[in-house]
């Protein structure tokens, strides 16, 4: 498995790799040599179907508490790692506090663009990489989704030695296959509400006595989910703490709580 540098036109460089299928998860971060980190946060949501007009209150959360809060823990940021919705927020956040955590993309190849990439990749069909991440790994499923088994195998390969939060803003059925692997992991999920979609879903649905869930995935997430509500109306100092709390080696979040602190 060849790993490739990419240089971005903002002069920003990357390392790629694309393992055939089957390529155990340790072998993956092996190849990409990525500084151990300390800390693992995962960030699932909305790609293409994002409100505009929360962008600019999401870049100042992510850049001044997420990408933050991550740089001091050490922590490794993993997402979709294309140029769009909440991974290119991300992406900004992170070259804003001068690119001081990395920050790995994991997506079908078949379905993105990058400087350099295979001839013939379909460049009106594929989205392009973002241009501020660090590490991407692309996967050789075909379709939007099949990353994601991928995606979780890395985390987990990581996961024993460090505490894992994962951040849900916006999202759809891909989001949810996502979130209900980090509730079958026990591990801690930041929803950030008031950001559309999936994420207000499982607020409303979050709330005392919401009636029966009909939906079964639904239902898994909000028994046995360990969420933890953060509203964009909220002060940024708690998503903050929130943060804190589940990245600090010494802390982690635990019980549900809603909205407050």
């Amino acid at each position: 498995m060849d790993k490739q540098e990419i240089t971005f036109p903002n002069g920003h460089k990357a390392q790629l790799v694309a393992p055939p299928l089957g390529t155990p998860a340790a072998d993956i971060l092996k190849s990409l040599e990525i500084p151990a980190p300390k800390a693992l946060l995962l960030l699932i949501g909305g790609a293409s179907s994002l409100d505009q007009a929360l962008v600019p209150r999401l870049l100042q959360l992510f850049s001044r508490n997420i990408a933050r809060i991550a740089a001091d823990a050490g922590a490794l940021i993993m997402d979709g790692g294309t140029q769009a919705g909440v991974m290119a927020i991300m992406g900004q956040a992170i070259a804003a506090r001068g690119h001081q955590s990395p920050l790995l993309g994991v997506a079908p190849a078949a379905k993105v663009t990058y400087p350099g990439g295979p001839p013939g990749t379909p460049t009106k069909a594929g989205a392009p990489l973002d241009p501020n991440h660090s590490y991407f790994v692309l996967v050789a499923n075909p379709e939007w989704g099949d990353e994601t088994e991928t995606f979780y195998e890395l985390a987990e390969s990581l996961a024993p030695a460090m505490k894992v939060v994962t951040i849900l803003v916006n999202g759809g059925p891909i989001a949810t296959t996502e979130l209900l692997a980090s509730v079958r992991r026990g591990w801690p999920i930041i929803v950030m509400t008031g950001t559309g979609r999936l994420a207000d879903e499982i607020a409303a649905l979050s709330a005392p006595q919401p009636g029966r869930i009909i939906d079964p995935a639904f239902a898994e997430i909000i028994a046995d989910g360990d969420l933890h509500l953060f509203s964009l109306n909220d002060p940024p100092e708690n998503l903050e703490q929130l943060l804190l709390k589940g990245l600090q080696a010494d802390s982690v979040l635990s019980g549900r709580r809603y909205l407050n602190l």
